[in-house]
């Protein structure tokens, strides 16, 4: 780091715009020259296009050590990303030590270990069963995780998910379930997998009030930030509708359905986080029934919702979580050759082509806009490696997407860069990062009748060849060229790879079969 002893760089207390220089700097150094000792003058003009530059990581669905946030961060601000939202509570796990409610890392922490069964197939646990599987942090671990964010200019946002999403909130504590509800056939065990039935607290209950006033009392002190999330997203409203109690609430109140009831549970929690000089943010089911003015809203779902829109139209200061471009839990690469995750394809490319600010708001209402954030979900990431491989590098697009106009934008441009710099600076810090980039993808037509298959094949990236064969034997620069589409003899295997200009292979080389599955 040409003379920069590290440990300097960690006391160095400068201002925000101080910070994203020396990262400039920082970058602006030739990482493969060796014995580098001078920089050349340069004058750099350069300023963020948000103040919110997000990552958001999934501790929940599976725990990851400190030293790995610690890991990650140092990576995240090196490249100006300067939110990072932790979703530290969830059906699966409750990760942060509340003082006064022990049960919730003694039990909330711990589920059954359901080996390699899928996700979404798995049985609940017994509440005889062994409980290894998690794990939690001290609040001396969250102290260490906010100072050593604060002096990389990285601000820790907590999440807290009620009132759904909390399986592991009423299996620590039950009597947060409405407790005129038959729970003879309720497992209040922490969620092994995907299905989490009665995973909601009681809107009816004031104990529910007392209980979340205290944990976000606790969290508010730990957390120097002035944001608190607390979820608000894919609430069940089945185990409420069983609810006598929550029929008379409804009723007392003028409530004329249950998302309004799941407004008004939001904005007495919202009153909470306000009690604590915080801003409450949750994801955008906060804008259904009533909405609770004063929020924050991250918006994440597309179609018919449109948050993107409603939400900054209606006065409420909002950040861009699309799915669609945003939630890097989703595959990168052709489904078949990456590892297990949801169904949908988001590549690097796509990450970068974001544009945040949708072209419908008017000028005042895309002040609202705060920024942009992408959100790594984490049901299919056991692992730190697996982790490390969802975030990068499409983290490094969603940087720049947070901080470039999207006129300075050049997708051949920021590919170059990775290959030039950026790939070699996450090699030194021994990232675990993603070459789905340099995937081809595959796509045919057959026609059985006359034994024919119509190949289509494409990448993603700019500047290089792709080369096949139907021999079974890997492609190299010398085998045939694609050069557009073409009609084959059908069920032969075809592979395929990406080759530079050297004649060397990129990335991992498709292969499939050429018949109707």
């Amino acid at each position: 780091m040409v003379g920069i002893n590290r440990k300097s760089i960690i006391k160095t207390r400068t201002a925000p715009h101080n910070r994203n220089g020396f990262q400039t700097l920082r970058q602006a150094i030739p990482i493969h020259i060796k014995g580098l000792n001078s920089i050349p003058g340069m004058e750099i003009s350069d300023n963020p296009r948000f103040g919110w530059r997000g990552l958001m990581l999934d501790v929940s669905r599976h725990f990851q050590p400190k030293d790995f946030i610690l890991k990650q961060i140092d990576v995240v601000s090196s490249y100006k990303i300067n939110k990072f939202h932790l979703h530290l509570t969830d059906d699966q796990g409750w990760r942060i030590e509340i003082k006064k409610y022990p049960n919730l890392t003694k039990k909330g922490a711990w589920r059954a270990d359901r080996g390699n069964i899928p996700w979404w197939e798995r049985k609940a646990a017994t509440a005889n069963e062994t409980k290894t599987i998690g794990g939690f942090y001290t609040q001396e671990d969250i102290k260490e995780i906010i100072e050593y964010a604060r002096v990389r200019n990285v601000e820790i946002i907590p999440e807290i998910d009620v009132p759904g999403h909390s399986k592991a909130l009423v299996a620590s504590y039950p009597e947060l379930f409405c407790s005129d509800i038959d729970t003879s056939n309720v497992n209040f065990e922490v969620a092994t997998g995907g299905k989490a039935p009665n995973n909601t607290v009681c809107p009816a209950s004031e104990f529910t009030y007392e209980f979340l006033e205290d944990v976000i009392e606790e969290i508010a002190a730990l957390f120097p930030s002035k944001y608190l999330h607390i979820g608000g997203d894919e609430c069940s409203k089945k185990d409420w509708k069983k609810s006598a109690m929550c029929a008379a609430l409804m009723e007392e109140n003028g409530l004329k359905d249950y998302e309004e009831l799941q407004s008004y549970f939001i904005q007495r929690i919202h009153k909470i986080v306000e009690k604590q000089n915080k801003t409450m943010i949750g994801w955008d089911e906060v804008l259904s029934g009533n909405g609770v003015k004063g929020a924050t809203i991250m918006a994440w779902r597309r179609g018919k919702q449109q948050p993107q829109l409603q939400a900054p139209r209606q006065g409420y200061p909002t950040i861009m979580t699309s799915y669609i471009y945003s939630y890097i839990s989703q595959v990168q690469g052709p489904r078949f050759m990456e590892p297990e995750g949801p169904k949908v394809v988001l590549p690097l490319s796509k990450v970068y082509s974001h544009e945040p600010i949708p072209s419908e708001l008017t000028k005042e209402e895309a002040s609202l806009v705060l920024g942009n954030q992408t959100c790594l979900w984490a049901e299919f990431t056991p692992t730190k490696e697996h982790c490390e491989y969802m975030l990068y590098p499409r983290t490094l697009a969603s940087a720049e997407v947070s901080w470039s106009q999207p006129e300075v934008k050049n997708w051949e441009r920021f590919q170059k860069a990775l290959e030039i710099s950026h790939f070699k600076r996450l090699d030194r810090d021994n990232i675990n990062y993603a070459k789905s980039m340099y995937s081809v993808y595959p796509a045919f037509a057959v026609n059985e009748l006359r034994n024919e298959a119509i190949v289509y094949l494409d990448t993603e990236t700019v500047g290089y060849d792709i080369y096949y064969t139907l021999d079974g034997t890997d492609p190299t620069s010398k085998s045939k060229k694609y050069t557009g589409n073409f009609t084959t003899t059908a069920k032969q295997l075809l592979k395929a790879g990406l080759f530079n200009k050297e004649g060397k292979l990129l990335g991992a080389i498709t292969e499939i079969r050429l018949k109707i599955n």
